[in-house]
């Protein structure tokens, strides 16, 4: 088998306001709030029940990140290999409604990963999503303890494949079955640094700029081109302090077997975060999620 993950899944995010927090995505983004409860509250930028997922709880934090498999027998084959790793598996089954079967697991170097069957698509008309300005959510970007260690566990456990790094692991960008360049990347550090959305077109970046204005916020970072990935990037921070990235333009990789990864310097000459020259604000290099189990 060699890709046990189809695509990204989902982020659960812990916050003392789910309702908020999911008002606030579906303003700057135009996601759509697909379920209430009175303790979680659940968005969508497609047909998928959920992209995020908002459970209530007095800290702030990452539940977990999930990653679509395959089918079953990919759930199956990352739990038997999650028991052979000696990892500490947190549950069989799904943090989320209307998903069959999951294993959730946390990794040795922070990040807390679930494996699930898919999760359930809805009947809709796709011209309701017209006027939304994302499209799917497209990444991850996490921070592991030991960046190397956690390559070569994603590699080995997940069938994950590198699309680019740089020379230390300052940065590294993995890609599953749907072959766009990452459907999670990682750097040094502790917790989640980011989730980001595809958006329809460039003006849907300025879009979600202009939506920050007009509640007196701003961008982040942005706009820009990152390096690696090719695409171009905008980022805020959303109310529970956790980065959001809205994207436009990722590469995509058709074939495995003859793409040959890139190793590049991590330096501020290097532009390999905006090929257009702009270094980050000291704020992005800070603003880490902390996984919260």
């Amino acid at each position: 088998m060699t890709h046990l993950i189809r695509q990204m899944g989902y982020v659960v995010i812990a916050t003392p306001d789910p309702e908020g927090s999911a008002r606030d995505l579906a303003d700057m983004t135009g996601v759509r709030i697909t379920h209430r409860a009175a303790d979680a509250a659940f968005v969508s930028s497609n047909a998928r029940y959920c992209d995020v997922a908002y459970l209530r709880d007095a800290r702030r934090g990452i539940r977990a990140v999930g990653l679509e498999a395959m089918d079953d027998d990919a759930v199956d084959e990352v739990y038997r290999r999650a028991k052979s790793e000696g990892l500490t598996i947190l549950d069989d089954k799904p943090l989320l409604p209307k998903v069959r079967r999951a294993v959730r697991f946390a990794t040795p170097f922070g990040p807390i990963f679930e494996v699930h069957t898919p999760i359930e698509r809805e009947p809709i008309d796709p011209a309701k999503f017209n006027a939304a300005r994302v499209r799917r959510l497209e990444h991850v970007n996490l921070r592991a303890s030991d960046p190397k260690g956690f390559h070569d566990l994603v590699t080995r456990l997940l069938g994950m494949k590198l699309s680019d790094r740089t020379t230390g692991y300052e940065r590294a960008w993995y890609r599953c079955a749907d072959g766009y360049h990452h459907t999670f990347a990682c750097g040094p550090g502790d917790g989640l640094h980011h989730y980001a959305f595809d958006a329809h077109a460039l003006y849907d970046l300025a879009g979600v700029a202009d939506a920050l204005a007009a509640k007196g916020r701003s961008l982040l970072w942005g706009i820009g081109r990152h390096g690696p990935g090719n695409n171009l990037f905008s980022y805020y921070l959303d109310p529970n302090g956790c980065v959001v990235e809205v994207s436009f333009g990722l590469e995509r990789i058709d074939n495995d077997a003859l793409h040959e990864p890139g190793n590049f310097e991590f330096n501020s000459s290097s532009n390999v975060l905006d090929r257009w020259g702009s270094q980050p604000p000291v704020a992005y290099g800070k603003a880490l999620t902390p996984f919260v189990p």
